[in-house]
């Protein structure tokens, strides 16, 4: 990857919908080449999809919270069932196999603490092998950066 696909990419994290011509302009290639890179860089992977970026408060989700989550085992089907249970939740929007005193760092959205109360207690919790449940609620999030750095 060489500095114009880097000069690419940061345009496409500013506005993943910029014209092509757009990008052209800031990157000092033309046109064809541009489209032919935006191309390698999907084909390549590097670039995975394009996607809405969604205000979740305004579509009714009001709390922000993470759950730290621990198995009572490490077995192949117990990591399995719960991973499979997660993918199935739509309220999970992230799940992160972690280091130290828990095994997970499952990412939830709600619309209030009740709906999070629900989503935890007849969801999380019964997810067969789920020993200990600890919940955080985000107060405010001070920075939320979606782009990534291009170094």
């Amino acid at each position: 990857m060489d500095h114009f696909d880097r000069k690419i990419i940061h345009a496409l994290q500013e506005d993943a919908r910029m014209p092509v011509a757009q990008i052209a302009e800031r990157t000092a290639l033309s046109a064809t080449p541009v489209s032919r890179r935006i191309k390698r860089l999907e084909d390549d992977g590097v670039i995975q999809g394009y996607q809405p970026l969604l205000d979740a408060r305004r579509l009714g989700f009001e709390l922000d919270a993470y759950v730290l989550i621990n198995l009572d085992g490490h077995s192949d089907a117990n990591i399995s069932r719960f991973e499979q249970a997660i993918e199935e939740n739509a309220y999970v929007i992230a799940c992160h196999a972690v280091t130290g005193d828990m095994d997970y760092l499952v990412h939830v959205i709600a619309r209030d603490v009740e709906h999070l109360s629900q989503i935890t207690l007849k969801s999380l919790v019964r997810i067969p092998g789920v020993r200990d449940v600890k919940s955080i609620i985000v107060l405010e999030t001070i920075k939320e950066a979606r782009a990534l750095p291009l170094e």
